[in-house]
């Protein structure tokens, strides 16, 4: 084997490992050969170009792609390694383009129909996107992120029954980089129940969390003696008052102490939960007592309408698919201030992280500093009237609480509010306000502006139905 062959095989086994940024420096080891001969050059660019695009590093991936196509212009993975960095870079219409040159150079490659999927959906296409996903899923059918992508749009269809198996692939997705629980014993996977201890282990975001814990009496009701929940810290005080759980611990506990386990989001595959099934009974969840007292004054007494507002998540910036999808979810504070002119509103942040130092200078009241968990938000936002928000864990929050909530949703919005609707079988308190272009933020913030007049003219015990 020569030492370029060598170098590649440790490149790309890197790369498959996920280890983009290791894999980098192999490729530029390798292309600094003069030796190197074109068609592996070519293919060192065009590799190098798709380990940049996951280290969210846009402008060399796109450069290092084309250096591969100057080499071998033919080479359909480069081309679609340039469709789905400009699917990400927000060009949906040149991404299409990239991609279907590279079909046209390569009709069994399965990665341009996954980027024009996702280019599809940044147009509001999302039929045509589900056929190229399915069209993909032919084409790669053990590829996990195609399964992934496909489970996540069958489910914003809809499709549970289809989505929920599809989506147990998410384990093996590298650019999730989903750590499955390490748990000595099996797996629940439908077994009776009867008289045992089940663990189940939160995954993902704080939102996913606070959604799904409501599925946790449909699994005591299956015999289970026991339940025991695995979350962060955060969640603790909160969720250790839900129906059906028996315990709440922040580490995973002995593996003598529990029977089975399960992810927390696989429980409505396990379930057969259907869209018309959805437990939807609000509220599921409570501040704990001691989280009431201590805010109980917190909020001055006034006869306006206390509005929440939430306007950015978590940025993430390690990582660069989540940071993406952060940065389409986001606004700044300043994009909300036609709301903040409204009359009659006392308005409440409920923001954490970065984006709360946009309070400076603003008239809105700020608790979150005092605020150790979320059983300290829920405390809070059980006194609203109203929480306005982006799509983060704090709407979630709200809704669970049976809460008014208005949600300000991007246009290719999250699969769990499905397709064009703008109520939620998850929250029955949960209005949706969706961009009707992307990144368009004015017009949704006009829309939920003009509803918000409508609101504070109502009298006070109708303002909650509005």
């Amino acid at each position: 084997m020569s030492p370029a062959d060598a170098g590649f095989g440790t490149a790309l086994r890197l790369h498959r490992a996920g280890c983009w940024a290791q894999a980098v420096v192999v490729y530029d080891a390798l292309l600094a050969d003069p030796r190197l001969p074109p068609v592996q050059a070519a293919q060192a660019h065009a590799n190098r170009g798709a380990a940049l695009r996951r280290l969210g590093r846009v402008d060399e991936a796109v450069a290092s792609c084309i250096e591969a196509l100057v080499r071998c212009p033919d080479m359909a993975e480069a081309y679609a390694n340039i469709g789905a960095i400009l699917q990400e870079a927000d060009h949906p219409l040149a991404a299409l383009d990239a991609c279907r040159r590279a079909i046209a150079l390569s009709p069994g490659l399965y990665t341009p129909y996954l980027a024009i999927a996702h280019a599809r959906q940044d147009c509001g296409d999302h039929d045509e996107a589900l056929t190229l996903l399915h069209r993909a899923a032919t084409l790669a059918p053990a590829a996990p992120s195609v399964r992934y992508n496909l489970a996540e749009a069958l489910l914003q269809h809809g499709l549970f029954e289809q989505g929920w198996q599809a989506y147990e692939t998410r384990w093996q997705v590298r650019e999730l980089a989903l750590a499955r629980p390490a748990c000595a014993n099996p797996e629940w996977t439908g077994q009776d129940l009867t008289g045992k201890t089940l663990l189940v282990v939160e995954e993902q975001g704080f939102g996913d969390t606070l959604q799904f814990i409501r599925l946790i009496p449909l699994v005591k009701a299956r015999g289970a003696h026991r339940i025991i929940l695995q979350c962060r810290a955060p969640l603790v005080r909160l969720l250790a008052g839900t129906e059906g759980v028996d315990a709440v611990t922040a580490t995973l506990p002995d593996a003598r102490s529990y029977d089975l386990w399960v992810p927390l989001l696989s429980l409505m595959q396990r379930l057969a939960v259907a869209p018309d099934r959805i437990p939807a009974t609000v509220p599921y969840l409570t501040p704990p007592p001691d989280a009431v007292r201590q805010w109980a004054r917190a909020l001055p007494e006034t006869k306006d309408l206390r509005i929440g507002l939430v306007w950015a998540g978590d940025p993430r910036l390690g990582h660069a698919a989540a940071s993406r999808t952060d940065a389409r979810r986001s606004l700044a504070l300043a994009q909300l201030a036609p709301l903040l002119t409204v009359p009659e509103v006392s308005w409440v942040s409920l923001q954490k992280g970065p984006a709360a130092a946009q309070l400076e200078g603003m008239a809105i009241l700020d608790p979150m500093t005092g605020v150790t968990d979320f059983a300290d938000t829920a405390a809070i936002v059980q006194q609203l009237d109203l929480v306005i928000g982006v799509d983060t864990a704090v709407v979630h929050l709200a809704g669970a609480l049976g809460v008014p909530v208005w949600v300000l949703s991007r246009f290719s919005g999250c699969w769990r509010w499905l397709l064009d609707r703008d109520d939620s079988p998850w929250y029955p308190s949960l209005r949706l306000f969706r961009q009707q272009q992307p990144g368009d933020w004015a017009p949704v913030v006009a829309r939920v502006r003009e509803e918000l007049l409508h609101t504070v003219r109502l009298p006070r015990h109708d303002r909650g139905q509005a």
